[in-house]
C-alpha cells in the first residue's frame, strides 16, 4: 500500500475534497478581510485628517529664545528674573518625619 494515501479501511480511499474546500474557504476569507482592511484604511485616514483639520487649534507663537537652545540645560532664564533657589522637597519631607 501507499503510505501517503489517506486510508479509512484497507483499500478504501478517503475523500479529502471537503477538507480542502474548508481550508480554501478559510484562506479566501482571511484574504478578503485583509483586502477590505487595505481598502478602508486610506479612506478612514482621509476622514480622520479632515476632522482634525476642522478642529485644529492655532499654533502657539514660538519663543525666539528656543532656537538658541542646544541642550536640555541651555535654555536661558526669562529676562528680568533671577533663578530662584528651590528647596529640596525630600529634605523638607525628612524633617517633617522627625519628632
Amino acid at each position: 500500500m501507499n503510505d501517503i494515501a489517506l486510508l479509512a479501511e484497507d483499500g478504501d480511499m478517503v475523500n479529502i475534497t471537503p477538507t480542502l474546500l474548508r481550508f480554501g474557504l478559510k484562506f479566501l476569507l482571511i484574504f478578503a478581510v485583509v483586502a477590505v482592511v487595505a481598502v478602508l484604511t486610506p479612506r478612514m485616514a482621509r476622514a480622520i485628517d479632515s476632522l482634525r483639520a476642522k478642529h485644529e487649534k492655532p499654533a502657539a507663537p514660538e519663543d525666539p529664545r528656543c532656537k538658541a537652545v542646544r541642550g536640555p540645560y541651555d535654555m536661558p532664564e526669562p529676562s528680568g528674573r533671577e533663578p530662584e533657589e528651590k528647596p529640596c522637597v525630600r529634605a523638607e519631607a525628612d524633617r517633617a518625619d522627625q519628632p
